[in-house]
């Protein structure tokens, strides 16, 4: 059975993961304003920073502050209880989904009314 320091520790790897790919991005932005040639720029520049940009896709911003909110909830004690209803998060659940706040029960009521 994972502590919360083995979650705290799962959370803490992948937003470095993820704050790396954006220090990627902006090492390669920065590589683009002084090595693209005048007369190429415009054009390539364009295309690689839609390609780059691509890759700072709202879903990594989503899951970083996914895990700084349950970074928070571990240090207020919060971690592993539900923010709609209270109950327990099953274990099985946060091992698949750290980032979890809520119980599977809510999570799903919640599916199906953004769904109506």
């Amino acid at each position: 059975m994972p502590s919360i320091g083995a979650f705290r520790d799962t959370l803490l790897e992948r937003r470095r993961s993820l704050l790396r790919q954006v220090t990627h991005v902006e090492d390669d932005l920065r590589w683009l304003d002084t090595h693209i040639v005048p007369e190429v720029e415009e054009e390539s520049q364009e295309e690689t920073i839609a390609r780059l940009l691509a890759r700072l896709d709202e879903r990594g911003k989503a899951e970083i502050q996914a895990i700084d909110h349950a970074l928070s909830r571990m240090a207020s004690g919060d971690y592993g209880r539900c923010e709609v209803c209270g109950d327990p998060i099953a274990l099985d659940r946060l091992e698949v989904l750290p980032t979890a706040a809520t119980c599977v029960s809510c999570a799903e009521e919640r599916e199906r009314a953004a769904s109506a």
